[in-house]
């Protein structure tokens, strides 16, 4: 373990005065810890991966507190992608049954990984209070944690960054069944030399279309940015509530179907102009099909 834990801030995608309000506090409070070596980015689903953000955090070492606008699960795969990884530590945005050192592979980092979802509380306080604790108990004693003041380093990664919207995996549901590889295509997957399923070029994914993460068998591939926390990576929802037969809820598609349909969509769209890649494409009230109609009810099931 190094002699600074690393905290790292992902700014929100979207900044608003409450959302820039809460970053500024929490930065204000851990400046009076030492032993932190804090780093301020862009949001981290955004990040290029062979830009300076990430280069900047994968030359860090020991453990790390991440704080960002992403469910705690997602945003620890999104960093393990991008060959940051440890063990997944407990926090209160993260269910207990959650923790369980996902995806440990050989040569993994023995860091731990604390990721807190910022869109959980309100006030900065809050979440202060929560990485004391950790700081306190595991990491800086208590007297130290609290006297203080100073002596760690605080650094702000400016990158340019564009909308990105790509497939996220989580490996410790994965079953390496390589359905997503043979359902979409956009050549996204590809497999390592070992015949393991990877996101191969996450840009060539077509924006707005999650048909891979709804036909997965084990609800192991994400999109952060998605509407519906399932497919988000929400740690208390699940994607098993998308394996309902929607014809008996619709008299309509069935899942498989829904993600056929997602697929051809984004085919035809594939030769038309692209804006801004969004969690929610929509073709106006004028042009929305059935489908349209469907996959908005869909996302919006409280399933």
């Amino acid at each position: 373990m190094s002699d600074k834990v690393v905290v790292l801030l992902s700014k929100a995608r979207e900044p608003r005065p409450e959302s820039e309000r809460l970053e500024q506090k929490i930065v204000a409070g851990l400046e009076r810890w030492p032993n932190l070596k804090l780093m301020v980015t862009p949001h981290l689903y955004d990040l290029s991966s062979d830009g300076a953000g990430l280069k900047a955090i994968r030359s860090t070492s020991g453990d790390m507190i991440v704080l960002g606008w992403l469910y705690p699960r997602a945003a620890y795969w999104v960093l393990k992608a991008n060959g940051i990884a440890g063990r997944l530590g407990r926090t209160s945005c993260l269910p207990e049954e959650d923790v369980d050192e996902p995806g440990r592979q050989s040569g993994d980092s023995e860091r731990t990984v604390w990721c807190f979802d910022l869109r959980t509380y309100e006030r900065a306080e809050q979440y202060l209070a929560e990485i004391g604790g950790i700081l306190a108990a595991a990491l800086v004693p208590a007297a130290e944690a609290v006297s203080a003041v100073g002596n760690g380093s605080f650094e702000t990664l400016d990158e340019t960054t564009r909308r990105r919207w790509y497939p996220v995996i989580d490996f410790s549901r994965c079953t390496n069944c390589l359905e997503c590889l043979n359902f979409c295509l956009f050549g996204v997957f590809g497999l390592d030399e070992g015949n393991a399923i990877l996101i191969e070029q996450p840009d060539a994914c077509r924006a707005g279309c999650p048909a891979c993460s709804r036909i997965c068998p084990e609800g192991a591939i994400m999109f952060p940015q998605h509407e519906d926390p399932a497919i988000a990576g929400d740690p208390e929802a699940s994607l098993k509530g998308l394996k309902l037969d929607l014809s008996q809820l619709f008299g309509a598609a069935s899942p498989a179907e829904l993600a056929a349909r997602e697929r051809e969509r984004a085919l035809t769209e594939q030769q038309q102009p692209q804006g801004e890649p969004s969690g929610h494409v929509d073709s106006g009230p004028e042009n929305r099909d059935d489908l349209d109609r469907l996959v908005d009810e869909v996302d919006g099931l409280d399933l």
